[in-house]
């Protein structure tokens, strides 16, 4: 490239008062290619330089009328832009003083008239290079301290071989120390630093001066406030080329706000945002960690499974407002009631109180690292079942919930943590089931009997489908005449693998999963039926009783699939009757009264199953629509000679006969039975000595030799 094209864009404001000189000059930049604007004096040239886009290079007189040189070259650097714009100053005064002059008021150089245009103007191309460098670097610097500022980045250096530290006074600022201060030593780092940490970064320190090589460290600050923050330090070596790495270049970054951001998204990955205890994916791990060390070194330890009984009934009357409190509570009481030596952690630094989480729900985890035997995690259980059995107060409510707890040992009962998860959880069913609000071992009978419920519950959905279920029916029979006044529908389930399972196995199965909802609208309409079935091909029925379980009855729509199912089948509604128990009736009294009045504003009977081992409650029996008790078979046994059980039946006859209601014993086997239920004045029975529940194909054998049983029992014939 030619120096004409080099100079062809250069842009020179000449300023001077000397008209001739002038010309002379602007005719020789010219002559090189560059683009030349005049001005006569200082104050002219700082107005063409506002109106008009800043030159590459000022070429300024010093001696000139209304403004001279010097006053011009203060102003031109105080302009916008003007900080390094290039300024060559020209002078016959060529004495020292003018020449240190031009320099203070910001000359970047200086030339003696008369001036050699040749050199002039190489000296011009020079410094217009090295002005555009210097503009590009202070933008550079510009953008890098700009850039340093948002990040909150200073900079640091240590000549390591003559132990010399060089701080920013962005990275003072940073550590927290003064920046002003100029100790070219560590100490304003290491004066800051929490004494938790200081042996750690002064073995960092040690580390980089003897491999220096490229490192990072992230650790703690306390700063001029007192409030702790949190720093990274980058370290990379530098040396002469082919020589050794005599320093070490370091920046210092403030990253407090990403480690409260860090911090923040760990406690919403590991910790339950109602309680502050650890949550499920955390626990796992701990417990993962705790089984790894627990085997290494031979340990006992124990997992307890915890969940809240009744919790369910104050979310859905109270709020979840006060379910979410009642959590609160419920985890405070847990941390009160634990003691240093249940909660001594076998992984060395980790926080005893985080053996303690909430899995989700209403159900927590204790971890038991290391423990003597059984016993042990039974009195920790025992300590929890008291402390939670006490009422909670919420906002004016006292509640009342209390734990039912599963408890397996490791590694007896499992060496992985799903595996000890899923068997403690089986442990605590197994408490929910046998009456709540108290603990239990987990045993590997409960696996098996595990595995066995989820067999049947798979081909349960499968039998519902299908329609392969059964229903037989069993006679209820009239005392006084000894005529069949009705069948009872029970369910019957013959599996082609698993055998005959019987109802008390599959009712719980299907209440648990949501079958029974299926299950039961199919048992109802199967047995209406049939029942139309029977009178149209002649056999005498007059009434079908259908049992009704809790989560059917509590249904909005179930007094709507009643009429349905009995519009469909053509039968009149007081030829069904409803069989509920005791205990469904009265969990929920009131909504029972009206779900009851829904049931005989259709006309369909009712019947109280299994009376006299619930809880009722005679001011609301009197409320209750009913039709019927039916006497449990646990009482009609040894009836004849057990003086208890003679007195619970006269005491249910007696009651209603006063209240105008039917009775109906069930489970009679005998003939001692029959006669004390019939002195008694018993309206009906129904058991074995009549007849099992049987198929609908045999009901009208059954009918037919029914009466003549009953008058072999009772001895003579009645009419």
């Amino acid at each position: 490239m030619s120096e004409r094209e080099i100079t062809s864009d250069i842009q020179v404001l000449v300023v001077d008062d000397d008209r001739p000189s002038r010309f002379l000059l602007v005719a020789a930049l010219r002559q090189a290619g560059m683009a030349v604007r005049e001005a006569d004096d200082g104050q002219a040239a700082l107005d063409i330089i506002a109106e008009a886009p800043l030159p590459d290079l000022v070429l300024l007189d010093v001696l000139m009328p209304v403004l001279d040189g010097f006053s011009a070259c203060r102003r031109i650097r105080a302009l916008p832009g003007g900080a390094h714009l290039p300024v060559l100053m020209m002078t016959g005064l060529n004495d020292e003083a003018s020449i240190l002059r031009a320099y203070e008021v910001g000359a970047t150089d200086f030339v003696a008239k008369p001036i050699t245009f040749t050199l002039l103007i190489h000296r011009i191309r020079y410094m217009v290079r090295a002005g555009a460098l210097t503009e590009a670097l202070a933008e550079s610097q510009h953008r890098l301290a700009t850039a340093q500022g948002l990040a909150r980045i200073g900079h640091w250096e240590w000549d390591i071989d003559n132990d010399v530290w060089t701080w920013s006074a962005q990275a003072l600022e940073i550590i927290g120390a003064d920046p002003a201060d100029a100790r070219r030593t560590p100490a304003p780092l290491l004066e800051r630093i929490p004494t938790r940490e200081r042996g750690r970064l002064s073995s960092w320190l040690l580390r980089v001066q003897a491999q220096r090589e490229g490192a990072e460290l992230s650790h703690a600050v306390v700063g001029m406030d007192g409030a702790e923050r949190h720093l990274r330090q980058f370290v990379a070596p530098y040396g002469t080329s082919g020589g050794s790495k005599s320093r070490l270049y370091g920046a210092v970054q403030d990253i407090s706000r990403m480690h409260e951001a860090e911090a923040h998204i760990h406690r919403l990955a590991y910790y339950d945002s109602l309680t502050k205890l650890p949550n499920r994916v955390y626990f796992l791990s701990h417990l993962e960690q705790t089984l790894e060390l627990s085997q290494r070194y031979g340990r006992l330890g124990a997992l307890l499974f915890l969940d809240l009984d009744n919790f369910k009934q104050v979310n859905d009357s109270l709020g979840h407002h006060y379910g979410d409190c009642l959590l609160r509570e419920v985890a405070e009481r847990l941390l009160g009631c634990l003691r240093a030596s249940d909660l001594v952690s076998a992984i060395p630094g980790a926080d005893a109180r985080h053996q303690l989480a909430r899995l989700g729900g209403d159900e927590f985890a204790l971890l038991l690292p290391e423990i003597r035997a059984g016993e042990d995690a039974a009195r920790v259980a025992e300590r929890i079942t008291a402390a939670l059995s006490r009422h909670f107060s919420l906002d004016g409510h006292q509640v009342a919930v209390t734990p039912s707890i599963g408890i397996t040992l490791f590694p007896r009962d499992g060496l992985c943590a799903d595996d000890l998860l899923r068997n403690s959880d089986m442990a605590m069913y197994q408490v929910k089931r046998g009456g709540k609000n108290a603990y239990s071992f987990y045993d590997t009978a409960l696996d098996r009997a595990a595995r066995r419920r989820m067999q049947v519950e798979q081909a349960l959905r499968q039998a519902i489908e299908e329609e392969t279920l059964a229903v037989h029916f069993q006679p209820q029979i009239d005392l006084r005449t000894g005529a069949v006044k009705g069948l009872e529908a029970l369910l019957r389930w013959r599996h082609a693998t698993l055998g005959e399972i019987p109802p008390g196995e599959v009712i719980p199965i299907a209440e648990e999963t949501g079958l029974i909802m299926p299950l039961g609208h199919w048992v109802l309409r199967h047995a209406c039926e049939q029942l139309a079935a029977w009178r149209l091909g002649g056999t005498p029925v007059a009434r079908i009783a259908v049992n009704v379980s809790a989560k059917q009855f509590v249904q909005p729509g179930f007094p709507g699939q009643v009429r349905n199912v009995l519009d469909d089948t053509g039968i009149e509604p007081d030829a069904l009757e409803l069989e509920l128990t005791e205990s469904v009736l009265m969990s929920q009294a009131e909504a029972s009264i009206r779900a009851l009045e829904a049931l005989r504003g259709i006309g369909v009977q009712i019947a109280i199953d299994d009376f006299g081992t619930g809880y009722s409650s005679l001011a609301y029996l009197k409320r209750f629509p009913i039709d019927r008790l039916k006497i449990d078979r646990r009482f009609i046994e040894n009836i004849d000679h057990d003086r208890d059980n003679a007195a619970i039946a006269q005491a249910v006859m007696g009651m209603a006969m006063t209240m105008s209601l039917h009775v109906t014993a069930e489970g009679v086997e005998s003939p001692a039975q029959l006669r004390f239920l019939s002195r008694h004045c018993c309206d009906e029975a129904q058991g074995f000595l009549f007849s099992k529940a049987v198929p609908a194909r045999d009901v009208p054998a059954v009918l037919a030799r029914v009466r003549e049983t009953f008058e072999l029992a009772l001895g003579s014939p009645r009419a």
